[in-house]
């Protein structure tokens, strides 16, 4: 029984503590984990696996970027390229092609040959 008082007064007592405790801006307390950083409120927290550029690369108001965020967007800037790459050849392709119709058509001795220009 008096191992039980105890542990409640130690509760009671460890509680107050608790409740007596308070941060010296006004800002709520909080609990960190083992690992866990601080950053003062006027910067950003990154990671470790975070890759730094120079200041400001593109623009003042832009910041930093994650590594994640910039292998992603050039994966998706490689795609639209190969995109437009593919799509390019086959206009070029489809011009050849209109051409070598026009061609054989424009060269065709009567209106048979003609027809077998588009078949």
């Amino acid at each position: 029984m008096q191992k039980l008082i105890l542990i409640f007064i130690l509760a009671l007592l460890s509680t107050s503590a608790w409740s007596d405790f308070s941060c010296p801006d006004g800002s709520d307390p909080v609990c960190l984990d083992s690992g866990d950083k601080v950053c003062p409120a006027s910067t950003m927290c990154v990671n470790k696996q975070a890759t730094c550029f120079d200041d400001y690369p593109c623009d003042r108001n832009a910041g930093f970027v994650c590594e994640s965020d910039y292998d992603s967007a050039m994966d998706s800037a490689r795609q639209a390229i190969a995109q437009h790459d593919a799509l390019a050849a086959e206009n070029v392709d489809l011009r050849v092609q209109r051409l070598d119709i026009k061609n054989c058509i424009l060269n065709a001795a009567d209106l048979a040959d003609a027809r077998n220009c588009v078949k």
